[in-house]
């Protein structure tokens, strides 16, 4: 009896193996790559007849039509460097409006440290989008940080933005960027210098509703005396419904001699 209980398992298996080497389904989709038009769907998109999601999750930033976003945040973070401010607090409000390939949008928030509070610099940005193709998407943004922020010497600086989006398939993305901030602010104590960004990583589409990336970033200070900062990143979009949707994030800074790190969750809401 054994025997041939073994003797079934294994002729089940080769059948088995066999069904699957004929419809070969490198997506797991249930549509065998014969009939697959979309052969790089999530795993756990639900497609159509031809493999292709039937619904695909799209950023608000990437959305055609005209709209309006209003998002609020909460961030909590602490820097060892930083005296008096190790922990802190912050709220924030965005508001954007996307027009064909542009998009406008204003920042500010409020922060709390044991000692201090108060408003934090406003933010203006404007933001055009070129497609190259449907795999490659580069945008160039300027802004201009406002000196909201209430302390001495603050003025006006003004930040250049440059990104590259590509999709070598349709759930991953591969992205980096640089930045450049004229820093305008009075010298009080240490010499002031322009600020260089860079960040690069890659991200993945689990389901129809959720993204998560991760990436390295580069920052110098606008302290002379201070090293920059290199950060290791991760962010979680997830599109809750039509209207609304969420993010959260994590920085964690990599120096050893020093600790860092921020938490952020907004949630936002598409206006029209």
């Amino acid at each position: 009896m054994m025997t041939m209980t073994k003797i079934l398992l294994l002729a089940f298996t080769l059948i088995t193996l066999s069904s699957a080497e004929t419809t070969k389904d490198q997506d797991l989709d249930g549509v065998p790559d014969s009939v697959d038009q979309c052969k790089n769907t999530p795993f756990l998109d639900v497609v159509n007849q031809q493999g292709c999601s039937t619904r695909s999750l799209i950023f608000p930033e990437d959305q055609n039509n005209d709209g309006l976003d209003i998002s609020f945040g909460y961030g909590i973070s602490n820097n060892e460097d930083t005296l008096n401010r190790e922990i802190q607090h912050t709220a924030k409000i965005q508001l954007i409006y996307y027009r064909d390939e542009w998009s406008y949008s204003v920042r500010t928030g409020y922060f709390q440290t044991d000692l201090q509070n108060g408003m934090q610099d406003t933010t203006l940005k404007i933001k055009r989008k070129f497609r190259l193709n449907e795999s490659l998407k580069i945008r160039l943004s300027l802004g201009v940080k406002l000196p909201t922020y209430d302390f001495i010497g603050n003025q006006t600086d003004y930040t250049l933005y440059s990104s590259l989006t590509y999709y070598p398939i349709s759930s991953l993305s591969l992205f980096s960027g640089v930045s450049h901030t004229f820093i305008n602010d009075e010298e009080e104590t240490d010499p002031l210098q322009d600020i260089n960004t860079f960040y690069a990583g890659s991200g993945y589409f689990f389901t129809q509703s959720l993204y998560a990336n991760i990436a390295y970033s580069y920052a110098q200070s606008k302290f002379t005396a201070n090293l920059p900062s290199r950060s290791i990143m991760s962010t979680l979009f997830y599109k809750i419904n039509k209207k609304w949707f969420t993010t959260l994030s994590y920085s964690h800074q990599i120096e050893d001699d020093t600790l860092n790190n921020s938490l952020n969750i907004k949630f936002g809401y598409s206006i029209w």
